[in-house]
């Protein structure tokens, strides 16, 4: 009898792999890094066909190419080994607030990272219980202002302001994580549902302000709701998941007592730091009571613009804002034994990229040679 348990992710090969090489891996390290196969080839001394035969699973690569793509991917060569959940980044469905500049590869580079945090995420769960994923079923064909209105009653919201949301959604099973814009670029925020586990994923092009931070997480969880199952990216989409943001953070039902009956900044400020929103946000809100004419609000935009400070509220300043769910089951993991080099390990990753994920900065002091 074998009294020795199953290690992290242990589990059977998938029929059909090429020996114990698994190409989506090799893919999914290739996109993060922003590699393309013959950049790839080249750092590893191999032809482009062949990075291209590796990944379609046609053949697999040698012990020493193994080693060599490790090197190159900053993964460990057991990174690429069958028998670990894997989900597979031509798989997943995503939704993005990206820049016009935003490229195909951006997104697929953005969404490789998804993938290795819902790994981080299944690892955690192996030995500490995080949250069950407690979201209202919505019927399709449902409204955003509709779906927004269900949420609030599923979390029992009242119909004031939603409170430290980062910290709510989090309890409520929902990962959400920031990373830098290193490894997103284009990428304002996105999200996924992988296995049923929302992921919220923000650059600090949104969270370094918490109205634009507390409105994405919004937006985003407005996808999970209205579009888990649409591969569909389209501005109307877009408009709904934005629709959804206004309504959960801002009922139109409370703004009419709340806003003022004309337009004054100075008013909209007080109103927004209640709220956890915008002046901006706000603005849109009278526009649609008709408190406000559209020519009326473009020149409140333009003196927003001439004296609003984008990075006078960081989100780290405000309690409940920023992630720390994946985080806090690490250090519990760590308590009963689990420590960050195991995770790591079990993930076939350096420790440093996995405090990466967790949100924990690199304390060690650095060492530089004149």
């Amino acid at each position: 009898m074998n009294d020795v348990p199953p290690a992290l992710f242990e589990l059977p090969p998938t029929r059909g792999s090429h020996g114990q090489f698994e190409p989506a891996r090799l893919t999914q390290a290739r996109v993060r890094v922003g590699m393309s196969k013959s950049e790839l080839a080249t750092a590893v001394d191999v032809s482009a066909a062949a990075v291209g035969q590796y990944e379609a699973g046609v053949n697999a690569p040698r012990p020493e190419v193994v080693e060599r793509l490790a090197r190159t991917l900053d993964v460990r060569p057991g990174f690429f080994s069958v028998g670990r959940p894997l989900a597979r980044i031509d798989s997943v469905n995503a939704h993005f607030r990206s820049l016009r500049s935003a490229r195909v590869s951006d997104r697929q580079k953005a969404l490789s990272i998804a993938t290795l945090i819902w790994e981080l995420t299944f690892a955690l769960e192996r030995y500490i219980k995080l949250p069950e994923v407690d979201l209202p079923a919505i019927v399709p064909g449902t409204s955003p202002a509709a779906a927004a209105a269900a949420l609030r009653e599923h979390w029992e919201i009242q119909d004031g302001p939603v409170k430290h949301l980062v910290a709510t959604a989090e309890s409520r099973g929902i990962v959400v994580a920031t990373r830098p814009l290193s490894e997103v670029e284009s990428v304002d925020a996105f999200s996924v549902r992988i296995v049923e586990r929302p992921i919220v994923i923000t650059t600090p092009r949104r969270s370094a302000n918490v109205f634009r931070h507390r409105f994405s997480i919004a937006h985003e969880i407005g996808h999970s709701l209205l579009h888990a199952e649409s591969p569909e990216q389209s501005a109307a989409i877009e408009r709904e998941a934005d629709e959804f943001a206004a309504e959960f953070l801002t009922p139109a039902k409370a703004m009419e007592a709340a806003l003022p009956q004309r337009l004054d900044l100075a008013t909209l400020d007080r109103v927004g730091r209640t709220w956890g929103v915008s002046p901006h946000s706000l603005i849109r809100r009278m526009t649609e009571l008709g408190r406000v004419t559209d020519s009326s609000a473009r020149r409140a935009f333009q003196r927003l613009a001439m004296t609003n400070d984008p990075a006078a509220d960081p989100t780290s300043s405000y309690a409940g804002e920023v992630p720390t769910l994946l985080n806090r089951a690490a250090e519990l993991a760590s308590e009963h034994g689990v420590t960050v080099p195991a995770i790591a390990e079990a993930l076939r990753l350096p420790p440093a990229q996995v405090r990466g994920f967790l949100g924990v900065e690199d304390q060690r002091p650095v060492l530089r040679l004149v």
